[in-house]
């Protein structure tokens, strides 16, 4: 769709609602940016509640409390105590503007408030946030686009090029059959051969051991909780809106619960090799495979793929890439929930499902591309 002539995807919004559980208190547990045009206000008001950062760039942002914790300004019962004069960064959140060649809002699925069907319209609040913010998001958009069209003028001349719509086709058509562990295995298989795939129309040819599936996704799925510091750990907000953080650390898994102060309580250690690693089943798999589509839709998916590509040296196939990032993607979202689910006794039923993936999308969004979160 176009808003005022600038070319805008707000599809992932549709039929969403949005309403702001306060008491959950995740969105305070990012380090909130201070825009430029903030910094006067807060320079002058809370001088000693605003840092300097460095990385990825040089910025203002908000204290946090003991230096990891939520943010500085989370009163004890979880209101924002600045709450009219927040950053743009906190006003915008769950809601994240996402420019590559064209600009889409995307909805951070870790949010509690984004799961329900009372609140405020999704799509009405992504739209005048675009409306809001037009001329930034005219400029961002004109300089993501040439980022784009080098990578795909660099990814034609290696011969490694297909089309975005091409691959979200293809796998659009495929996402009910990834609900089969064999038949992700196989996506992953065949994305590591040296000729350029195409998605398989079935799980023929060699059989996986499930223990040598869980071996491979218990993996990819520790390393995706190793962290330099407890503030880069992966956070879940629990149903009792418990803030829990995972690391990987020697082989084990720390658990602990954060409480508002910023201080960690031990909740205990899991050994990851007695987290089984479970298939959806009942309502969780409808719930399963709209996340994957919702991946498939996402301009960050295919952004996150074409840093790989770049990163790699334009070497594998652009669609082995986006396959083999699919099928990762489905797998590491699987071990979460299962990880979840070990700790409570759960299945991955609607429940279990769901919390898997209100476990995992923050850490999804946070992946790197070439374009830009706005």
């Amino acid at each position: 769709m176009s808003i005022q002539n600038l070319d805008v995807d707000l599809s992932e919004l549709e039929g969403k609602m949005f309403t702001c559980y306060e008491e959950c208190g995740l969105c305070c547990l990012c380090q909130a940016e201070v825009l430029p045009e903030e910094v006067p206000f807060f320079k002058k008001n809370y001088p000693k509640n605003i840092v300097q950062k460095t990385e990825p760039h040089r910025y203002t942002a908000l204290a946090l409390k003991n230096k990891e914790g939520p943010c500085i300004f989370l009163a004890p019962n979880r209101r924002c105590t600045i709450y009219n004069n927040r950053p743009h960064y906190c006003r915008q959140f769950p809601f994240h503007l996402y420019s590559g060649d064209r600009i889409q809002v995307e909805l951070d699925l870790s949010c509690r408030g984004v799961w329900g069907k009372t609140g405020e319209d999704a799509l009405v609040v992504g739209a005048n946030m675009v409306s809001d913010h037009i001329d930034e998001l005219r400029e961002y958009l004109a300089q993501s686009k040439e980022v784009y069209q080098e990578f795909e003028v660099n990814c034609k001349d290696a011969g490694t090029y297909r089309s975005p719509d091409y691959l979200r086709k293809k796998v659009k058509e495929k996402i009910p059959q990834m609900i089969s562990l064999q038949y992700l295995a196989k996506i992953l298989d065949m994305s590591c051969e040296d000729e350029e795939m195409e998605l398989p129309d079935d799980v023929e040819g060699r059989e996986y051991s499930k223990k040598d599936l869980e071996i491979s996704t218990m993996e990819t799925g520790m390393e995706s909780l190793i962290a330099e510091d407890i503030y880069s750990a992966p956070i879940y907000c629990d149903p009792l809106n418990r803030w829990n953080v995972f690391m990987a650390e020697d082989n084990e898994i720390e658990w602990a619960i954060m409480g508002d102060d910023g201080v960690l309580t031990p909740a205990g250690k899991i050994d990851p090799q007695k987290v089984e690693l479970l298939s959806p089943e009942g309502d969780g798999v409808q719930i399963f495979l709209d996340y994957l589509n919702t991946l498939n839709n996402r301009d960050s998916s295919m952004g996150y793929t074409y840093y790989l590509v770049d990163d790699y040296g334009y070497e594998d196939y652009l669609a082995n890439a986006y396959y083999g990032m699919i099928a990762t993607s489905a797998l590491d979202v699987l071990w979460r929930a299962s990880l979840i689910a070990h700790i409570n006794g759960w299945k991955l039923d609607a429940r279990g499902m769901r919390e898997g993936i209100i476990a995992y999308d923050m850490d999804r969004l946070d992946a790197p591309t070439i374009g830009a979160f706005l």
